[in-house]
């Protein structure tokens, strides 16, 4: 537990840095953003590392938060007095996407997904991001939680199963359900799967950055699900080769290898309604062994040349990423508040 020494070390460190313990009332905080952010970017500040209060603790803490950085919305699970909620999110003039929370398997309960979806509606919201759980004490990236494609395909058919399952809720409660690309599926089987089901309540959260780690580019990706987006989580990615294959990593805007204009402009011909949620999760490079066999046992039969084309890719985009595990908490939490304030004030620029 933190002493209250550390406690006061911390805070002054962060008061140093410019993170105050409060947050800005809507009429001292920056211009708003077209912007919004997702909780999954905000991963530091949530946890509050033991310096600051957990921001995931207090969702009316954590919505004041992002508006102090000029967020125009956010995309997050409501938790609390949720009535009050939603009167703060309007009196701060933000819009707001929920999160759902699927079964881990066919046999388990759908009232925690139902739950989530009555929390949505209860904010204002009309639409969730939908994430298929992996295995227990899997990663979520498919070349590291399975050893075979049939392993992988008997999960991904029961994973659509439960989409399926959770469908006719959805469509009851009148909440749309938005299927994210998360380093599981590839973009043709996610496709697939989407063109098999004719209800206006289930289509797709892009992630124009995740199937880059399955050797997919990402005008690919949008321009695949654009027509079925509902959500977003934008994102700049950087790359650098290793010897295995490349890293991957969330990069502030213009500083990456994607030109996030184009690929925006790709997603909003298919759903002029999307929202821009921004999604820059601060963290090491992740490595994408895509040069190792192992990479390949679950994947998609693509070809060398595929391979080939998607390496001199990284080569000629190859910038230099950042690291923050070394750094303190507090110059974590800063790094992380940085990022979001550099794609808030891009969306400013670029957006408004």
């Amino acid at each position: 537990m933190l002493t209250r020494r550390q406690f006061i070390k911390g805070s002054a460190v962060l008061s140093a840095a410019g993170l105050s313990g409060g947050y800005l009332l809507a009429q001292d905080s920056p211009p708003i953003s077209p912007v919004g952010i997702s909780s999954a970017g905000m991963g530091n500040n949530r946890d509050g590392m033991g310096i600051r209060p957990a921001l995931g603790d207090d969702a009316i803490a954590f919505i004041e938060y992002c508006r102090s950085l000029g967020a125009g919305g956010v995309q997050f699970s409501p938790t609390g007095d949720l009535a009050a909620l939603r009167r703060r999110l309007d009196e701060l003039g933000m819009w707001f996407e929920g999160n759902a929370r699927p079964p881990r398997s066919l046999s388990e309960s759908t009232d925690a997904f139902e739950q989530s979806l009555r929390d949505t509606l209860a904010v204002g919201g009309n639409v969730v991001r939908y994430v298929s759980r992996m295995p227990e004490g899997a990663t979520g990236r498919r070349y590291e939680s399975f050893t075979s494609r049939e392993q992988f395909e008997s999960w991904r058919d029961e994973a659509n199963a439960i989409v399926l399952k959770c469908l006719p809720i959805a469509e009851r409660l009148g909440v749309k359900i938005a299927l994210e690309n998360h380093k599981d599926r590839s973009v043709d089987e996610h496709v697939d799967f989407l063109k098999t089901v004719s209800s206006e309540y289930l289509g797709a959260l892009v992630d124009p950055g995740n199937n880059l780690s399955l050797i997919e580019l990402p005008e690919e990706t949008c321009t695949k699900l654009a027509p079925f987006a509902l959500m977003v989580s934008m994102k700049e990615m950087g790359v650098a080769a290793y010897n295995e294959g490349f890293l991957l990593s969330e990069v502030r805007m213009g500083e990456g290898a994607t030109d996030q204009m184009a690929l925006w402009n790709i997603l909003r011909a298919g759903n002029p309604n999307l929202k821009f949620a921004a999604e820059i999760i601060t963290r090491d490079p992740l490595k994408v062994p895509c040069l190792t066999q192992k990479y390949w046992a679950s994947m998609p039969d693509y070809s060398a040349d595929r391979l080939a084309r998607h390496m001199q890719w990284v080569n000629e985009h190859a910038t230099e990423l950042p690291y923050v595990e070394h750094l303190s908490a507090a110059e974590q939490l800063l790094a992380e508040e940085e990022n979001n304030r550099s794609v808030i004030e891009w969306g400013r620029n670029n957006l408004s």
